[in-house]
């Protein structure tokens, strides 16, 4: 694809609608944050409308978001809908087996569906946010049985409540390590994980299989950060091989996409992009985000200088630009929940001329 294809839309729009995702400082508060998301809302173009010859563009949001100061903006700049936290299985059923608050949750997929987007369901597998009663009785692991049993439950009673309301699920979220020295894994650089430890590898199909029971028409996702790691790439080739192999719908792979001004390179993610689509299955970025670091595991920096945020901006066009090149295997942009708690990034910065 020609360089003028992949930049097909207007260099003032396309610029400002990229800065919507920009560097910027924490979201201011009060009455300031009120002001700075009305300009947001108002004078910044649309984000999801610059890019619809492409992919819906999504965001990670809050219930606050969603029902108080950031509605009219998030209703503006983006299509699809990821709730933050509020659909975690640590927040969804923390009181007990099969008790469950969807009160929050509710209130994100009622926002979208109202305002004609779509909502992602995240995440229904992870050894975080989890409720504490999931693993144990009377303070011992549960047996392999009587966990696949709480699993099935969750995940059909979960995926059960949003039928037809939610496209698709990250199923099983970050499942696979590699250069994490300080993290348990198995000889097939498998997370020990509550699920991975008392059930055994094979969790990962129980899960897709509860949830394609659940709702057939929901599309299925493994998701997962540094997946352009050879590594890790190659784990998860592997796992969508043998899903495949034994007739287990996996229908795509969630690249989280957690990066810094110098990490990952373009090139890493593209290659990584390029094998997966291989296996015949669709890709969407789920959480990206761009840090003023550059090393991935130091996320500090003394201060946002005006060179680092220039720096963060080229970073996200030029990964909108290869997701542009890449239309075909990325089916949807979604941005991570730093990236929506620091919208005062929108505003005064579109004449840059270095985003070129």
């Amino acid at each position: 694809m020609k360089a003028t294809t992949s930049r097909a839309l207007d260099l003032v729009t396309r610029r400002q609608a990229v800065l919507t995702l920009g560097a910027g400082v924490c979201l201011p508060v009060g009455a300031q944050a009120q002001a700075t998301v009305a300009t947001a809302a108002t004078e910044v173009p649309a984000l999801a409308k610059a890019f619809v010859p492409y992919f819906p563009v999504g965001a990670a949001v809050t219930p606050g978001q969603v029902t108080v100061f950031a509605a009219d903006f998030i209703k503006k700049h983006f299509n699809i809908l990821v709730a933050e936290n509020v659909m975690k299985p640590g927040l969804l059923a923390k009181r007990a087996e099969g008790r469950y608050d969807f009160s929050q949750a509710d209130d994100i997929v009622n926002f979208g569906i109202a305002n004609g987007m779509k909502v992602r369901g995240h995440t229904l597998c992870w050894h975080q946010q989890m409720p504490s009663w999931f693993f144990t009785e009377g303070g011992k692991d549960v047996s392999r049985e009587v966990l696949l049993g709480r699993m099935e439950k969750y995940i059909t009673d979960v995926v059960t409540h949003f039928k037809g309301r939610v496209y698709a699920w990250d199923v099983v979220n970050e499942a696979f390590v590699f250069g994490e020295p300080n993290e348990k894994i198995d000889q097939n650089n498998m997370r020990m994980s509550a699920f991975r430890r008392i059930i055994g590898p094979d969790y990962l199909e129980f899960a897709f299989k509860f949830a394609a029971k659940a709702d057939p028409g929901a599309l299925l996702f493994y998701n997962d950060y540094e997946t352009q790691n050879n590594g890790k790439l190659d784990a998860i080739l592997t796992m969508v091989k043998e899903f495949k192999r034994k007739g287990i719908k996996i229908d795509g792979i969630g690249h989280q996409a957690h990066c810094t001004v110098a990490h990952p390179s373009i090139e890493s993610l593209e290659f990584a992009i390029d094998e997966i689509a291989k296996l015949g299955i669709t890709q969407e970025i789920t959480e990206l985000d761009i840090a003023l670091n550059s090393n991935i595991m130091d996320s500090l920096v003394s201060e946002a200088t005006p060179d680092l945020l220039a720096k963060q901006a080229v970073r996200y066009a030029q990964f909108f630009d290869l997701f542009i090149r890449k239309k075909k295997e990325i089916t949807a942009v979604s941005c991570g929940a730093s990236t929506i708690a620091h919208l005062g990034c929108v505003t005064g910065r579109g004449s840059d001329s270095k985003l070129r």
